[in-house]
């Protein structure tokens, strides 16, 4: 059976405006680009066309920003919806020294390092505190450490499976 993702999940593109009035200072352009993984003959990961896909189907999302502006941009942060249909793989999030990972679970409210944790109240009245599980993920958020320089570009990826 065949799944269909929304058209702005699959390929978004956008620009984030500058903070002065006068165009002038930092400027970030930006794309989000959805691949299917699928596995070639001598067993390597590939990425192809994510047009259509299906129940299990493993597909990475990738998210580049580039300073097209003309001044350094400083607190950058990056954000990737795990899209509804879908379940986010565990791990699959980069990270790096230029870049942190934390995650969502109440639709882009609030953002944690893994393991996130939430509270629930027991059939007893008394509130637990429990680990949520990557298929209760819906948004990815990377900060970038350092700022982004005029004409350098950041790049981040993450993958999800297909309900």
């Amino acid at each position: 059976m065949r799944t269909s993702l929304a058209v702005a999940a699959l390929l978004l593109v956008f620009a984030v405006v500058p903070a002065s009035a006068h165009g002038k200072g930092p400027t970030l352009a930006g794309t989000m680009e959805a691949r299917k993984i699928v596995v070639d003959a001598e067993n390597r990961e590939i990425a192809v066309s994510a047009e259509e896909v299906y129940p299990r189907d493993r597909l990475e999302y990738t998210l580049r920003y580039t300073n097209v502006g003309d001044a350094p941009a400083g607190g950058v942060s990056l954000v990737g919806p795990v899209p509804a249909g879908t379940e986010y793989l565990e791990k699959t999030a980069t990270e790096s020294g230029a870049v942190t990972a934390r995650f969502s679970i109440d639709g882009g409210k609030s953002f944690h390092e893994a393991p996130v944790h939430y509270t629930v109240v027991n059939e007893r009245g008394v509130e637990e505190r429990r680990v949520a599980t990557p298929d209760m993920y819906t948004h990815v958020m990377w900060d970038v450490a350092s700022a982004l320089e005029v004409g350098k570009e950041v790049s981040v990826s993450y993958r999800v499976r297909v309900k």
